[in-house]
């Protein structure tokens, strides 16, 4: 996307977010949900996880959650902000208010699939939701906004809602880590097998998930945010194809 074209796109958002609607619908983040979707179904097939019971954290309006319950998934959202809570619940998905950052093995238990897309970074301590997740579950879907970073680190931001609205981290504190502090965490909380399955399939914007490694610690680039995406599993689950 041209740099015209992002400026344009961000006025949109901006204008939707004037006129009251939430992130979650605008356009560009339509695209992106899809995107993300398509890339994990083109990585993974589900009918490995048939039965799993899942739970999807930091939910938003639940639509990653609802790919799932469409898909014949026993389903459960979560969000720390009680109004999407509500608003999950008021069209009949099973919904809980979980803050993230409080989140226990105990919140966990029950479930066997978490799926946390696009909420790592809006955390403090990302390292306490991927140790819960160890603790618990067979598999974590995971993906998140990163830096360009090769040795592990966290690279803690602050992220103020503004003009975002209530979308953000709930601490006002989230992080950039680079991938090999969340693949390297996730292994040391009993992961044994943590594959990155970020490719262009999974763009919305240029560049966001086939980015070349610079380890210049930037965490945009060309005015796109750098992430990634992981399917980590305990050694009785089975995996991404290769």
């Amino acid at each position: 996307m041209s740099r015209l074209g992002r400026a344009l796109l961000t006025a949109r958002i901006l204008a939707d977010r004037l006129r009251g609607k939430p992130i979650f619908e605008s356009p560009h983040y339509r695209e992106s949900e899809l995107t993300r979707l398509a890339n994990l179904f083109a990585h993974v097939d589900l009918g490995w996880w048939k039965g799993m019971r899942v739970l999807e954290v930091g939910a938003g309006f639940g639509r990653f959650g609802d790919a799932f319950h469409h898909l014949g998934f026993d389903v459960t959202s979560s969000d720390g902000r009680p109004e999407y809570v509500q608003r999950m619940a008021a069209r009949g998905r099973r919904a809980f208010r979980l803050d993230l950052e409080e989140v226990t093995p105990q919140d966990l238990a029950g479930y066997d699939l978490v799926l946390a897309f696009g909420v790592l970074y809006h955390l403090k301590n990302p390292a306490r939701l991927i140790d819960a997740c160890g603790k618990t579950v067979e598999v974590l879907l995971l993906e998140t906004a990163v830096s360009d970073k090769s040795e592990p680190v966290l690279n803690p931001v602050p992220e103020s809602t503004g003009w975002l609205g209530p979308d953000q981290a709930l601490s006002g504190v989230g992080c950039r880590p680079s991938p090999s502090w969340v693949e390297t965490h996730a292994r040391a909380s009993g992961f044994t097998r943590v594959t990155d399955i970020s490719s262009p399939i999974a763009n919305w914007d240029v560049g966001a998930f086939d980015w070349k490694p610079r380890d210049s610690g930037e965490a945009r680039r060309e005015g796109v945010n750098l992430r990634k995406m992981w399917v980590c599993e305990k050694t009785s689950a089975r995996g991404p194809t290769q």
